[in-house]
């Protein structure tokens, strides 16, 4: 008998708890609100431009959605809820979501206004203070783009790049071109050589004959005679003539 009663009671009570449960978990759905999709643009006040990556803080639920590149925005909220939208160099915005909305979806669009901050001049040095008329004594300033063109245009430097450089495009193209021209010039025939040639020899003879080719003396000084050597006179060996 008194097994009986016990189940019975247990019974009930089971029942109790799944009732007090169900009409809790309703209470609580009809207090929380309606689940909706909010949907939206965050755009600045000014010129209605997208604001990107608004951070949008559902304060009294403790989540954060983020808006896309262009402003756009969309998640699930409920009734009520409040927002709180925030974005660098912008003010923030409080927005209450209103309640008992006839559509479980509902869209808006958040103007947002530029704020500007203001920070105090900030100098930094790269020395301490005690040691800094040492180190401004012993700066050389950085040549500037005049002495830089200068060094660059001097006829020994430039000497020294064209020796190491190597032709570009247009002069390797222009060689292959003239070495081409001359072979194709002489095809099928040996090229002449000035050593054959009677105007190389007269040329030679002629300014052999003025003395083009001897040492003349240019001027005397105490540290002796200074002598210079000069020839006028046309390389009868030069293939190029």
């Amino acid at each position: 008998m008194n097994i009986y009663i016990f189940v019975i009671v247990k019974k009930y009570l089971v029942t109790l708890l799944v009732a007090i449960t169900f009409f809790s978990t309703v209470s609580a759905q009809a207090k929380q609100g309606k689940v909706i999709q909010f949907s939206g643009y965050a755009l600045t006040a000014d010129s209605l431009m997208g604001v990107p990556f608004v951070h949008i803080t559902i304060m009294n639920r403790g989540r954060v959605a983020t808006a896309g590149a262009d402003g756009f925005f969309s998640f699930a909220a409920v009734e009520g809820d409040t927002l709180y939208f925030t974005s660098v160099g912008f003010k923030p915005w409080v927005y209450i979501i209103p309640k008992n909305l006839e559509s479980d979806k509902f869209s808006m669009i958040q103007p947002m206004s530029k704020s500007e901050v203001y920070l105090r001049e900030t100098i930094i040095f790269p020395w301490k203070r005690d040691n800094f008329h040492q180190v401004f004594m012993d700066t050389h300033p950085p040549e500037d783009a005049l002495e830089r063109a200068r060094k660059n245009l001097e006829r020994e430097r430039l000497a020294a790049l064209g020796q190491k450089l190597e032709p570009d495009g247009r002069e390797a193209s222009e060689l292959s071109l003239q070495q081409q021209s001359a072979n194709k010039y002489y095809y099928g025939q040996t090229p002449p050589q000035n050593i054959f040639n009677p105007l190389a020899w007269a040329d030679f003879i002629k300014s052999w004959q003025r003395g083009d080719y001897k040492k003349k003396n240019t001027g005397t000084n105490g540290a002796g005679d200074n002598t210079d050597e000069k020839y006028n006179g046309e390389d009868i060996y030069n293939t190029n003539h």
